[in-house]
C-alpha cells in the first residue's frame, strides 16, 4: 500500500492565516510609536542661552601723555548689554572684562559685575594701560547659570 506524503508546497490553504495578523500587530505597534514619540517631542524646547553680548564704546582710545611708550586711559565707562535668543535682557548674568591692563582705578581687582534686570551693566572709573603696541583687546566673557557662557566680545583698544 502507498501511502501519501503531504508536502507543504501544495497545500496554500492554511499558509498565509497568520501573516496579515503579525503584520497588522506591527503597524499598530509602530503607528503607537511614532505617535508617543512625536507627542514627546512637540513639547520640547531649545534651552535657554546667551543670545548676544554689546559693548559700549565700541572702541578705546590710548594716549601717551608724558612719552614713556605706555598709552593710558583713565575715567572710563563701559556699558555692557547682555541678552538671550529673543532680545531679551539677561538679569543677573555675571560679567568680565579682561585683558590691555583694564583695571578699577582705585584698586587692581577684576573688573566684573552682574547685570540688571535689563540685562545692563555699567562699570565705571576704569583704567586701561597698554604699553608699546598700537594695538590691543578687552575681552567681555558672559556667564550664567542655565544659559552657558559667551566670551566672543572684543572691544578694540587702540594706541594713538
Amino acid at each position: 500500500m502507498m501511502r501519501k506524503i503531504k508536502t507543504f508546497k501544495k497545500d496554500w490553504k492554511a499558509g498565509i492565516e497568520g501573516l496579515p495578523l503579525q503584520l497588522m500587530i506591527m503597524v499598530v505597534i509602530a503607528g503607537v510609536g511614532t505617535t508617543v514619540i512625536l507627542g514627546w517631542m512637540s513639547g520640547l524646547q531649545p534651552p535657554s542661552s546667551i543670545g548676544s553680548v554689546h559693548a559700549y564704546p565700541g572702541e578705546i582710545i590710548l594716549t601717551d601723555t608724558d612719552g614713556d611708550g605706555i598709552f593710558q586711559a583713565k575715567d572710563i565707562t563701559i556699558q555692557v548689554t547682555v541678552l538671550d535668543r529673543e532680545g531679551n535682557g539677561i538679569q543677573g548674568a555675571t560679567v568680565l572684562l579682561e585683558g590691555a591692563g583694564i583695571s578699577y582705578q582705585l584698586n587692581d581687582g577684576t573688573v566684573h559685575g552682574m547685570t540688571d534686570s535689563s540685562g545692563q551693566l555699567t562699570l565705571s572709573e576704569l583704567e586701561v594701560s597698554l604699553a608699546g603696541g598700537p594695538l590691543g583687546f578687552v575681552t567681555v566673557t558672559v556667564t550664567k547659570s542655565g544659559y552657558g557662557s559667551e566670551g566672543g566680545l572684543q572691544v578694540p583698544v587702540i594706541c594713538e
